[in-house]
């Protein structure tokens, strides 16, 4: 007997007959089936299993595969994107020499990273030729700045002449903070020299009591013990030279701006003046700033060239208020090995 299947159309719907052979213990036995309808409704249970059998039940693995497969695939794509954000986000305006890392794949991914790697490039370069044109600009402007200074010194006194010699002084200063910004955005010094910062601090002080005593204030230097770092001994002196212009140009007439090195491989400046207000010392740092431009003097380069120079010594600076008046600069150093 062979399996069979028949169709009869009734008056009030179908008939479906048939005969399967299955295997039952090893033996074969013959099955019969007969059902009667109208419409899909008697398909829908035999349909629904076999969809189960032969269609739900092998996707499932199936499935689960090419769900496993796309997260692979999908991590393995994302993750250069991954690197090239960590990249990024390691990218510093003081060190324009920093790149993104180039994947090999996949090819989209590595033609962008190339792309902002040569838009990099060319920032680079300009900054390059902006602080080359900084730093010539006030190597040129220092002479005929001395040559004013030399004659206004020569003029009778008088209220014209003091105000010269204040302009000049001023226009000296800024000259001298451009040419400091410069080499500390360019790093143009080597950092691993002995520096014995007390020497530095003395040789600051001399050469700034004229200034001082300009400005109407007096100088004092003083050595707390051993402080010796690892450094620049220029930049350090830059350092100095900045924190003690900064202490003059707040000082009141006639106090006094202290002047310290150590214990240990840091230098202090305080000045007697007003102090700073809670809510600037976060900003007091930041290039330019300056809490009143109108009344301010100077173009809010100092403490931003100290945090500069400070840093590239792996060192800090701290600003704070002394108990009774006035502000304190404290910028630490590396300890000498």
């Amino acid at each position: 007997m062979m399996d069979w299947t028949r169709r009869e159309e009734l008056a009030q719907g179908f008939r479906i007959s048939g005969v399967r052979s299955v295997v039952v213990g090893g033996d074969r036995r013959w099955l019969f089936m007969q059902f009667e309808g109208r419409g899909i409704r008697p398909y829908v249970p035999v349909i629904a299993n076999e969809l189960l059998q032969h269609v739900a039940l092998p996707l499932v693995p199936l499935s689960v595969l090419m769900l496993l497969f796309n997260i692979l695939a999908v991590r393995r794509v994302l993750n250069p994107l991954r690197r090239a954000e960590a990249d990024v986000d390691r990218l510093d305006p003081e060190n324009m020499a920093l790149r993104i890392s180039e994947p090999t794949e996949p090819r989209e991914v590595a033609t962008l990273v190339r792309a902002v790697n040569r838009a990099l490039e060319r920032l680079e370069e300009s900054m390059g030729i902006l602080r080359s044109f900084t730093a010539n600009a006030a190597h040129e402007l220092r002479t005929p700045l001395s040559i004013m200074q030399l004659a206004l010194d020569e003029l009778p006194s008088g209220r014209q002449r003091e105000e010269l010699l204040a302009d000049n002084r001023q226009m000296t200063r800024l000259v001298n903070q451009m040419l400091d910004l410069a080499q500390a955005d360019a790093k143009a010094f080597e950092t691993g020299a002995r520096v014995d910062l007390a020497d530095v601090g003395r040789k600051a002080v001399a050469q700034l009591a004229s200034v001082a005593f300009n400005a109407g204030s007096e100088l004092s230097f003083a050595d707390f013990g051993e402080a010796v770092t690892k450094g620049h001994e220029e930049a350090i002196f830059r350092i100095y030279r900045n924190l003690i212009d900064n202490a003059l140009v707040h000082a009141p007439d006639g106090t006094l701006v202290e002047v310290s090195a150590g214990p240990g491989p840091q230098l202090c400046v305080r000045d007697h003046g007003p102090g700073i207000a809670a809510e600037d010392i976060p900003q007091i740092f930041d290039r330019f700033w300056r809490k009143n431009r109108q009344d301010s003097v100077g173009a809010g380069l100092g403490l931003g060239i100290v945090q500069r120079l400070a840093q590239a010594h792996g060192g800090t600076v701290i600003a704070e208020n002394a108990p009774d008046g006035g502000a304190i600069f404290t910028v630490s150093f590396p300890q000498f090995t």
